[in-house]
């Protein structure tokens, strides 16, 4: 599948990821976001960002084109995120526009907070990039998280997909009808605001319907199903959990080691350039 595909869907590759069991993904999603909670530093979060990215681009063999799609999403929250606290969090003003001032001690803390929140983004895409919803249900039951709730990830998983593909259709039937003439904010509000009526009120029509569906065929009746396709571990996945537990641990120790002297020597460094 081409980079040209949307963006919240699985991307059938034949990659070292790919192979990999859902579960053990899922797993390694939230060591990844447990891990990413504890950082001090900018390079314990610049470390993980670039490991994901090589991940992405040669593990799973995910196009630059496809990554750079969904950029706004994975680095958009971060950035307005690392910005709200360079401007917060106390220091020395380095920029100053009008009442608002951008703080040296500030732009550490908004740059762990965009690594933060950017790794974990681009860990989340990739699970869903890379792995078939069913396989990860089935490894959900497999560990004895009742069906019920491994159906309600799958679900919600699966409608991913359906809300972008709203989201392009509505964009696409505003193309057509031209523009107004209001500014690009203004615009851009006005579109939001119509996404969120047209996703909300097919959402909700699409649970309805899946809901009746499952009370009509019996759905939670038996205390145990069957599946398709039996879960299996695969060492691959395992291998990849050991890594980055090891590479995080590797963090924390360097962060306790040299943390304070590389916070102190970039503030000192901002300070002076300023």
């Amino acid at each position: 599948m081409s980079g040209e595909a949307p963006v919240l869907q699985y991307l059938s590759h034949d990659s070292f990821v790919h192979r990999m069991d859902g579960l053990s993904k899922f797993i390694w999603l939230l060591v990844v976001a447990i891990g990413m909670l504890g950082f001090k530093t900018l390079v314990s979060g610049a470390v993980m960002l670039v490991l994901l990215l090589i991940l992405a681009l040669i593990g799973a063999r995910i196009s630059l084109k496809t990554i750079i799609k969904s950029s706004p999403i994975i680095f958009g929250v971060g950035l307005m995120l690392g910005f709200f606290h360079s401007i917060i969090q106390p220091g020395n003003p380095l920029v100053s526009l009008g009442p608002i001032s951008i703080k040296d001690h500030g732009i550490i803390v908004g740059m762990s907070y965009f690594f933060r929140i950017s790794v974990v983004v681009l860990a989340s895409y990739l699970l869903i990039w890379t792995t078939n919803i069913r396989d990860l249900m089935a490894g959900l039951v497999h560990v004895g998280i009742p069906y019920k709730y491994a159906f309600g990830i799958f679900t919600a998983l699966r409608f991913l997909d359906v809300i972008q593909r709203e989201i392009d259709a509505v964009r696409a039937a505003h193309a057509v009808r031209g523009q107004v003439k209001q500014s690009q904010l203004a615009r851009r509000f006005q579109l939001w605001r119509r996404y969120v009526f047209t996703i909300m009120v097919n959402g909700l029509r699409k649970a309805e319907f899946s809901a009746t569906a499952a009370q009509l065929r019996g759905f939670g009746s038996q205390k145990i199903r069957t599946t398709y396709k039996p879960f299996k571990w695969s060492k691959t996945g395992a291998g990849l959990m050991i890594f980055f537990v090891l590479v995080i641990v590797g963090l924390y120790v360097a962060e306790i080691l040299w943390g304070p002297a590389m916070i102190a020597a970039f503030t000192a460094d901002l300070s002076t350039k300023h």
